[in-house]
């Protein structure tokens, strides 16, 4: 069966074996994002709190694992790259009709594995870390307004990575960064990119340019703010993940760059952030804005 039309799934990797872990007082956490259209794939992975091995002596590999006419298929999909601080993020490509070269789909895989492989001894089997569920995996349903909707599975990770975020603000300088604040949020400034909560392509090359973001929170939400100018090339992914509403920076509003009437010279100049609201009980990306840039 092919895929002919675009759908994008999460995917939770779960802890298999806590002997592999950077910090043995937190566990190893994952995920994976799956986009897929026609014959093209991607797949976006994510770990953290994994060993670091300066040396080498083990890498560590995402595989899938299927069952097909009672036999059991599996597919090394690629290496996850890692930082000395155990954390990594990859993107690797797929064929999703054809996944390991032997006309296997990937509705034919179940299970998502990272492991880690030995490099220094080719019979050491190897040793799962993480595991995921594929036949539990959701399609993403993103809208430019309003709810945006994924499954519950990246809820929980986002609600996990902000309370991480929260539970340690003492750690991070607080900021003001707005003369007017729709969100009216408490706001600390975050200069680790590892502890960014969300899967969006379009933040994580702003936060590449700017090298932070802004974490907020009150009574229903938490807030990310991206650094942006209101460009439509600076609005992460468009809105699509959740960044609708834009804030000029504290001394940048007499720019009034969000105005529809507004010049493209203010727009260049006047700098900002880029907003997404994170309902604190369901983890669920809303709009509580009014109404939106």
């Amino acid at each position: 069966m092919q895929n002919m039309h675009h759908k994008k799934s999460f995917v939770m990797l779960e802890e298999q074996n806590h002997n592999f872990a950077q910090d043995k007082t937190r566990p190893i956490k994952g995920y994976l994002k799956i986009e897929t259209g026609g014959e093209r794939g991607a797949i976006r992975i994510g770990a953290d709190n994994l060993r670091y091995f300066e040396r080498g002596g083990y890498v560590y590999k995402l595989l899938f694992f299927g069952k097909k006419n009672e036999k059991t298929i599996y597919k090394i999909v690629g290496s996850l790259l890692l930082s000395s601080r155990g954390r990594g993020e990859t993107y690797l490509r797929l064929n999703p009709v054809d996944v390991d070269g032997k006309g296997n789909g990937l509705e034919h895989f179940q299970i998502a594995v990272v492991a880690a492989v030995s490099t220094t001894d080719s019979r050491e089997p190897l040793h799962p870390i993480l595991r995921g569920d594929m036949e539990e995996k959701e399609k993403i349903k993103c809208q430019k307004s309003g709810s945006v909707t994924y499954n519950q599975y990246y809820n929980q990770y986002i609600l996990e990575c902000c309370g991480e975020i929260e539970n340690k603000r003492e750690m991070y300088d607080r900021t003001v960064p707005f003369k007017e604040d729709k969100t009216d949020a408490d706001w600390i400034r975050v200069v680790n990119l590892g502890r960014f909560p969300m899967v969006s392509p379009g933040a994580r090359y702003m936060l590449s340019r700017y090298r932070h973001f802004i974490f907020g929170t009150d009574f229903n939400y938490y807030y990310i703010g991206v650094p942006g100018r209101f460009l439509e090339q600076e609005q992460p992914d468009q809105g699509r993940s959740g960044f609708v509403l834009w804030q000029p920076i504290l001394g940048a509003e007499g720019y009034h760059a969000d105005a529809k009437d507004a010049p493209l010279k203010n727009r260049q100049v006047a700098y900002g952030y880029w907003i997404a609201a994170i309902n604190r009980k369901t983890g669920e990306i809303e709009s509580p804005f009014g109404a939106e840039n």
